[in-house]
């Protein structure tokens, strides 16, 4: 009870100085030593409440406690005691960035310390937990989770990525070996489902940070270099590490993931490791040729070389977490040509073929979340395809059972064609007709009165909740990127003057304002848009409860 008071009174300036001045910090570190987790939470809410917004006492605290205690106490099984040490992290970063960014002047600038070296300290500690083979996998991931969150700039107007190119000189390796690790494999990094994915985002998110070509370059080689470390000399077991590493980058930073592709015997091992009897190799091979499939080019050249292999395991393997990926290898393959209705990749039927086993797999509650979230991402391609995208809008229970965050924002944007098309010039029409060029033709059911029916079936579902959910949600897939394609959809829902009231019932209006406020700049002008057509038709303080209008 004593332990829980502390918590209340940490959350008030005076209590915390009060803790503070009385030799609490040591008292505190006594309960984080005892190993057991009510008294580990409560220590560590406490220091949280001593830590917030007080640069000098969160200094105090960290050369009291010690970086490595703190990165050890995330690392414990527990998962709770695993997440508040992470928020405690969180905290103490924010403070010694918040007294970097402060200008100090005449007698406070001699007294006030530098707090580089120790942000610098802390984060070190971080990225060595990531190969810690003694690190529970939550532990690891909510050490990802918080780099994703603290080292990249918060906006491109701040100039000094410096903390960014620190972190890909000292950590890039630390963060690709947990990217790379197979799971199940034998002296493999215990990792949860989420964890290379959680690699993948903060891999992108270093990436985006960097501001000039020589910086890229850097990251490139130190990519391709490691990639080189496991596939030269290290037998099967590094070719599968060097294939999962392609796979992290190829849905991170996609540049740097197509540059390692390239490299010599890469793709070969790839198509080869398909054809393995092994489940364990097919598995991360399979997954390999999905991602490399994003550019058109590739897409043609394993649509000639790959799509027999992959219809070949999709026919006969026996477990649906091999069949589920080759599908999605078919589906993305199949959606190549995207809404060009004339660039079919397969026969006529296929992609529907395609796409109800996709909406059978994810209504199937008895098979794991890892893959019905695949069958998720086979939806998101096919519905490029019009024929596909009426038959799903009529699916409630598929639409429902949806949940991978960027894999049904893209879903949504093909369902009501919130992306962006241009209509072309009737001049160059006629030029193209006459040079025998390519001409995309639309899909019959890509019309207008296609697209109202798709969004008023939509809204009938219950998408602005799910939508406002997403926003909501403090997952770290909800990227910039992400925030774009909600907004699209969030823009189509509010077209048609008399669906706005639906919108704003279902909480949509709330959900736009923070959309229009941080996300890439197309993204905050499509949010900002439909907050102005919501404003047109509805009184803003019924629209908008509880903000200022």
């Amino acid at each position: 009870q004593a332990a829980q008071n502390l918590i209340v009174l940490a959350r008030e300036e005076a209590g915390a100085e009060k803790i503070f001045q009385s030799d609490g910090v040591r008292l505190l570190t006594q309960l984080l030593d005892t190993a057991k987790a009510d008294l580990m939470l409560a220590a560590l809410r406490t220091l949280v409440g001593l830590c917030s917004g007080h640069r000098s006492r969160t200094m105090a605290i960290l050369v009291e406690l010690g970086a490595p205690r703190l990165s050890a106490v995330l690392g414990v099984e527990h998962e709770q005691v695993s997440l508040a040490a992470c928020n405690l992290l969180h905290v103490m970063v924010d403070s010694l960035k918040e007294g970097m960014q402060k200008e100090f002047r005449g007698k406070e600038d001699a007294v006030v310390l530098d707090s580089s070296k120790d942000l610098k300290l802390l984060i070190k500690d971080l990225l060595e937990l990531l190969v810690l083979e003694g690190a529970s996998a939550h532990g690891r991931d909510n050490a990802l989770n918080l780099l994703i969150k603290v080292v990249p700039r918060k906006s491109p107007k701040e100039t000094n990525n410096s903390l960014s190119l620190w972190v890909i000189d000292q950590g890039l390796k630390k963060i690709l070996e947990v990217g790379s690790t197979v799971c199940g494999a034998a002296g493999s990094l215990p990792v949860t489902e989420n964890s290379r994915m959680s690699a993948s985002v903060l891999l992108s998110k270093l990436y985006d940070d960097l501001k000039c070509d020589a910086e890229r370059e850097n990251f490139h080689h130190l990519c391709e270099d490691y990639v080189k470390s496991w596939f030269e000399g290290h037998e099967l077991a590094g070719k599968l590490r060097a294939i999962q590493t392609v796979s992290c980058l190829l849905q991170g930073p996609s540049d740097a993931g197509n540059r390692v592709l390239e490299l010599e015997g890469i793709m070969d091992s790839v198509l080869s490791l398909c054809a393995s009897v092994s489940e364990a190799h097919q598995l991360v091979a399979v997954e390999a040729l999905i991602h490399a499939a994003d550019k058109a080019k590739r897409a043609s050249f394993i649509t000639a070389n790959g799509v027999s292999l992959l219809k070949e395991i999709y026919k006969h393997s026996e477990r649906d977490s091999i069949r589920i990926r080759a599908l999605v290898g078919l589906c993305k393959l199949g959606s190549a040509g995207g809404t060009d209705f004339s660039m079919k990749q397969f026969a006529e039927g296929s992609t529907m073929k395609l796409a109800k086993q996709c909406r059978k797999w994810l209504c199937n509650e008895t098979i794991d979340a890892g893959t019905r979230r695949w069958a998720v991402e086979g939806l998101a391609y096919l519905t490029f395809d019009a024929d596909v995208k009426e038959e799903f809008v009529e699916d409630k229970a598929g639409m429902q059972a949806m949940s991978v965050l960027y894999a049904v924002a893209s879903t949504l944007v093909n369902c009501t064609n919130s992306y962006d098309h241009e209509e072309p010039d009737p001049q160059m029409l006629e030029l193209a007709k006459y040079a025998k060029q390519h001409i995309p033709e639309q899909h019959p059911k890509d019309k207008p009165d296609f697209v109202k029916r798709r969004v008023r079936k939509l809204l009938t579902a219950g998408v602005v909740s799910a939508l406002a959910c997403m926003v909501k949600s403090e997952n770290p897939a909800l990227t910039n990127s992400c925030r774009e394609l909600i907004s699209r959809v969030f823009l189509a829902l509010v077209e048609e003057a008399e669906d706005r009231g639906a919108v704003v019932a279902q909480g949509g209006g709330k959900a736009l304002i923070p959309l229009s406020l941080e996300g890439t700049e197309v993204g905050q002008t499509k949010a900002a848009q439909a907050l102005a057509k919501i404003t047109i038709t509805s009184n803003p303080e019924m629209a908008f409860p509880g903000e200022r209008v």
